[in-house]
């Protein structure tokens, strides 16, 4: 039997990988499909072909790749480690409800009929597109973003259009699977907002935009020549403004949604974002779910310590007034056994002088005095001081 604890060796995971698919053994390993395909090509593992399993399924007898030498000695990270049968049901249990989720939502998102007249454009879209579509104020990158008056989307004025489709599509979406949209006028975030849970997302759609060096133009050369020229009699004169990088969008727009759990989507060569809306939606559902747990997780651990720090408070109040208690009995106990010395030197005394025929009437006076004394120190008797018992004057000093 396989130690869960130890990472499985070459030849167990090459039987595992040839007599069950990739998508069956990956989840035993806590990892994907792809994760565990390239941990194999690092063991040099040969995976089966594709159609490999379908072929089995349908009756023929198919042969096994050998199992190659390894060269070298990799390093042990590399290999992966089994997870326990109880981590194997919780990992397979959170992919069934993730599946499902996914399944739900798509289900939801692509029969929702997102009207794209004119009329019915978002609100915040629309407010978004009269703030951003200004003919001035367009900075040296060509890109835009007012994130504290309308919606945190950052691009060109030639990629303005086709963001704010996607936008209006999107928030159109989210909202009748229960979100709300709305902006942070002072943090500057717009946040989409689980009415079920109370968990808000950040969103940000934002244009990527490339930096080169830049390259002087003949009107900037011209400026670099006439300063050189005014610098050599002029100490004061001010060089001309001339930026160092040049920045240029690119049209491939970025989603992110949410900060910790996160998700980002990208333009890709064959699928814009506007073409994907299902899957953002699904995607924004899936991260509102996580936050929720880690929210609720981060809450019951704070709970825990703030029940741990209660009871330590408790235990140390609890060990100074035992502390106080057992000093208070200390110098009581100090006091009877002083009270206890005096009485017997008093005794001692009283014993020896009239024994010598010399106890006087002032010894007697102050044998009284000491047997007071011990009286007033004693603990187990109700007589106080009067002089020694008083509180004591304050002492003032400069």
């Amino acid at each position: 039997m396989t130690d869960p604890t130890k990472p499985v060796d070459r030849e167990t995971l090459y039987e595992e990988i040839w007599s069950e698919p990739v998508s069956v053994v990956a989840p035993r390993y806590g990892l994907s499909d792809v994760g565990l395909a390239k941990i194999c090509r690092k063991l040099a593992i040969p995976l089966p072909s594709r159609g490999y399993w379908a072929k089995i399924k349908a009756g023929r007898i198919m042969s096994r790749a050998p199992l190659p030498k390894l060269k070298g000695s990799p390093s042990p990270l590399v290999a992966p480690t089994k997870l326990s049968a109880e981590r194997q049901a919780s990992h397979k249990a959170a992919k069934d409800i993730e599946t499902q989720t996914r399944q739900r939502v798509a289900q939801a998102a692509s029969a929702v009929q997102v009207d794209t007249s004119p009329t019915s454009i978002h609100p915040l879209v629309k407010t978004t597109r009269k703030r951003l579509s200004q003919k001035s104020g367009w900075g040296i990158s060509d890109v835009r973003w007012a994130p504290k008056e309308v919606l945190n989307i950052s691009v060109s004025e030639v990629t303005l259009e086709r963001a704010l489709v996607l936008a209006d599509r999107l928030l159109t979406t989210v909202e009748k699977l229960g979100f709300e949209v709305k902006i942070d006028s002072q943090d500057g975030k717009t946040q989409i907002h689980n009415k079920e849970t109370g968990v808000n997302l950040e969103f940000t759609l934002k244009e990527s935009v490339k930096r080169s060096a830049h390259e002087d133009t003949p009107a900037e050369q011209m400026a670099r020549q006439r300063y050189a020229m005014k610098a050599r009699t002029n100490v004061h004169a001010q060089p001309p403004n001339i930026p160092f990088y040049d920045y240029v969008p690119t049209g491939i727009l970025t989603l992110e949604v949410g900060k910790w759990p996160s998700k980002t989507w990208k333009d890709t060569p064959r699928t814009p974002l506007e073409n994907r809306i299902d899957e953002l939606a699904t995607g924004i559902v899936l991260v509102s779910q996580r936050a929720y747990e880690h929210e609720q997780e981060h809450k019951r651990r704070r709970l825990v310590e703030q029940q741990a720090q209660e009871r330590r408070e408790f235990l140390s109040k609890r060990r100074e007034a035992e502390l106080a208690r057992l000093q208070k009995v200390e110098a009581q106990a100090s006091n009877w056994e002083r009270a206890t010395k005096l009485r017997a030197f008093a005794e001692a005394y009283e014993q020896q002088e009239s024994a010598r025929g010399n106890l006087s009437a002032e010894q007697l006076e102050w044998l009284s005095w000491v047997r007071a004394k011990a009286d007033g120190l004693d603990p187990l008797t109700p007589i106080c001081d009067p002089i020694l018992g008083a509180p004591e004057r304050p002492r003032y000093g400069y």
